[in-house]
């Protein structure tokens, strides 16, 4: 009897064990990006609060289309969006390229541009806002743990280095009527419901499957003109046919 007992204490352990596992598995890269974003919301409180206003984790809802953004903080100089990732390895890419690709242990993975994430995010916040593009400053924040090799224009920095970034900015754009009005404004619009955020990430995975598949037909996810092969410095990649007007790309 006893010895029925342990088998089944033993099966029950493994069991647990095996589940215990699967969460992990699931759930460590949303941890880990809840992590960095709490990090940076850290370091975001340092700010002066007469001068910036800082709104951490928001979703905004227009229509049928919805967004997710890491942080938003409005001050006088502008309103910043930061898009945070937790990332290590080498991460390479460029600023108008498909994807990026973290690069670990000899293994390459690729991830949507962030620059073009962010993009989105700042094309949600002038459609509620209406204001000038010129007023928004786009962000993106890498981890300290990743060794960063991009080439571009927008501001991809370390998140150590978000506080000095955001303190080079200093021409006045905004007064502190409208910060503290635009502040209101997306405070008013943001549902970040546990549903809703199940909703986002629903159709997120949609949209990549949809254009998935218009690759697969040869068909630009962008404008719908048909891709070619080409040829570049650093090999052969996917281009829209449409070039220069549509500058989609993705590697072959």
């Amino acid at each position: 009897m006893e010895i029925v007992l342990e088998l089944i204490l033993a099966l029950f352990g493994i069991i647990i064990f095996i589940l215990f596992a699967k969460f992990l598995d699931t759930n460590i890269p949303k941890i880990k990006g809840r992590i960095g974003e709490r990090y940076v919301a850290n370091i975001l409180s340092q700010l002066n609060e007469d001068e910036y206003s800082v709104i951490n984790d928001i979703l905004l809802k227009y229509n049928d289309y919805s967004t997710q953004i890491d942080h938003v903080v409005v001050s006088i100089y502008g309103i910043f969006v930061i898009e945070t990732k937790n990332y290590k390895g080498w991460i390479t890419g460029y600023e108008n390229s498909e994807k990026w690709y973290k690069n670990m242990f000899g293994y390459k993975y690729s991830f949507y541009n962030p620059i073009r994430q962010n993009k989105s995010h700042i094309s949600a916040l002038k459609r509620l806002l209406h204001i000038k593009n010129d007023n928004f400053i786009s962000i993106v924040a890498f981890s300290d743990d990743c060794d960063l090799k991009v080439n571009t224009l927008t501001d991809v920095i370390y998140i150590s280095d978000i506080f000095s970034t955001i303190m080079q900015y200093q021409d006045i754009k905004l007064t502190k009527l409208e910060v503290d009005k635009i502040t209101d404004i997306i405070n008013s619009a943001d549902i970040n419901l546990e549903e809703a955020e199940k909703e986002h990430i629903t159709e997120v995975k949609s949209k990549i499957a949809y254009k998935e598949q218009l690759v697969n037909q040869g068909l630009c996810p962008k404008c719908g003109h048909h891709l070619v092969l080409r040829d570049g410095r650093y090999g052969r990649f996917i281009g829209c046919s449409n070039y220069p007007r549509c500058k989609f790309t993705q590697k072959y």
